[in-house]
């Protein structure tokens, strides 16, 4: 479709190398811009080689053992939710949502008007297989009653998102699996952004760029992954993160607006999607989650990156490349992300 360009530019990077008797070499590189923000991402394929120094696999026994020192006292564990926060009850008259095994509860220091936080599952550690579609729909219908609840009641406040960091290469503080909401008036910087390029995408095509970005990706057949009801996943052909995934909505701008089959093919898809970061020797990850306004151009959309293995001291994998300047390292090309992962979707 046209207004879709998927830019990259190529260098070469020349030196003498001690790993071959200070031949000269020559290293291939690629820069990718993203076809809506412009954000860049780089890709050297000898990085490969050096993966696992960069990720060095997980330390299982070390986390094994921290599994099971923050078992005690846990206060998203069954034993410990009777300490947990309540909502105003002119919100949750209950206090809390409960759907199965998930739990959502006030955030007890939050950074939004709204910040709540769902507990995913029953079970303390979770390998990424165990994020099963059944225990992820009912994390999302528990924070999805939240939402359709804040529409009713504070419907200023149309700006949410649903996200998580699982473990403590992700910024978590608890290994407990759980999810986040945030909403308010106001979208953070980089929804804000999004919804920014989503409405000038419109006035200037006349559509609606994740309908383009669809229609393109799904023709191109690189990076496209399948469909889980109304959500398309696909590879992200300039990453924000480590073999980012995205989802698009086909209809949908706002969470709220959601019905049950949604939530359904949502967890379908995030939970294969876990499951190739777990065939990748992934255990840590992010996901956002951006729900904004019924406006023109715009559509519910899910980043979700891998993280860093947990180690004694492991590397961090978000310095100044990214923090900086903006430019995110790509270790496996997306076209073989997609490749790995298409399998595992429908």
């Amino acid at each position: 479709m046209a207004g879709i360009e998927f830019l990259r530019s190529t260098d070469r990077a020349r030196f003498a190398t001690p790993l071959a008797d200070f031949a000269t070499v020559s290293q291939p590189l690629e820069l990718r811009r993203d076809p809506l923000l412009g954000h860049t991402a780089i890709l050297n394929p000898a990085l490969a080689d050096k993966a696992p120094l960069l990720f060095p696999p997980v330390d299982r026994a070390w986390l094994a053992e921290w599994v099971e020192k923050t078992r005690s006292g846990c206060v998203f564990c069954p034993s410990g939710l009777a300490a947990t926060p309540k909502f105003d009850p002119h919100l949750v008259p209950e206090g809390q949502i409960r759907v199965g095994e998930a739990v959502a509860m006030p955030n007890l220091f939050p950074l939004a008007r709204h910040h709540a936080v769902a507990v995913v599952g029953a079970s303390h550690f979770l390998e990424l297989s165990g994020f099963t579609p059944a225990r992820l729909q009912e994390a999302f219908t528990a924070l999805h009653q939240l939402g359709a609840a804040l529409a009713g009641r504070d419907p200023v406040s149309a700006y949410l998102v649903v996200a998580a960091n699982y473990l403590f290469p992700a910024g978590a503080s608890l290994i407990h699996p759980h999810f986040q909401l945030l909403a308010g008036a106001e979208p953070h910087a980089h929804q804000a952004q999004l919804c920014r390029a989503w409405a000038d995408w419109h006035a200037r095509h006349g559509g609606v760029f994740a309908d383009a970005l669809v229609e393109t990706e799904r023709t191109l057949g690189e990076r496209y992954l399948g469909q889980t009801g109304r959500w398309h996943w696909l590879a992200a052909f300039a990453p924000l993160g480590l073999h980012e995934i995205q989802a698009v909505h086909t209809e949908a701008a706002r969470f709220d607006r959601l019905g049950e089959s949604d939530l359904a093919a949502l967890a379908d898809g995030l939970s294969r999607a876990l499951r190739v970061y777990e065939g990748l020797g992934h255990v840590s990850f992010n996901f956002a989650l951006y729900s904004q306004p019924d406006t023109p151009g715009a559509r519910l959309f899910l980043r979700l990156i891998a993280r860093q293995h947990p180690a004694p001291a492991y590397r961090n994998d978000d310095y100044f490349l990214q923090r900086l300047l903006g430019t995110e390292l790509i270790l496996l090309a997306p076209e073989e992300l997609a490749r790995r992962a298409r399998p595992l979707f429908p």
